[in-house]
């Protein structure tokens, strides 16, 4: 294994809040006081209507995997031990998509449309990754029982 250092999001003073929330195991967005609009990425005026008032709002963290790809290539020596490794795009119910990872399933069972829900994965005193794996009571790694549309 590689002793390189794991690459981490810069806690920026726009993202602390999400990042504060993480470490509680909560997934939170800015979600606009002038239209509601939910929002990822995050931005101190709302897309829509501009509106400069934001909270920090709990969502479901309930999502479908919008894109994903499977990458074979290490872009950075900590994932040299960790390859293939997946990154993928996860609509949440609320709209938002998240740049993320699918854990608790082999890669090649990862699916477009597929159903997941948020794992929070603390890997520094600072810094809790969000991430997703299958919804409960979907199958998930090493289960090989028959799935509709397989």
């Amino acid at each position: 294994m590689t002793n390189q250092p794991r690459p981490l999001p810069r806690v920026t003073p726009l993202y602390e809040p999400y990042h504060r929330y993480a470490r509680q195991h909560e997934l939170r967005l800015q979600r606009c006081q002038g239209c509601g609009h939910v929002r990822y990425p995050f931005a101190t005026l709302c897309p829509l209507c501009h509106s400069e008032g934001t909270e920090w709002a709990r969502v479901s963290g309930r999502g479908a995997v919008a894109s994903f790809a499977i990458c074979h290539q290490a872009f950075h020596p900590w994932f040299q031990d960790r390859l293939p490794y997946n990154v993928a795009l996860v609509e949440l119910e609320e709209g938002p998509r998240l740049p993320t990872n699918i854990v608790g399933v082999r890669n090649e069972d990862i699916r477009i449309g597929m159903e997941v829900e948020a794992e929070f994965e603390d890997v520094t005193e600072e810094v809790t990754l969000v991430q997703f794996r299958p919804k409960k009571g979907r199958a998930s790694a090493g289960d090989d029982r028959p799935r509709a549309g397989r």
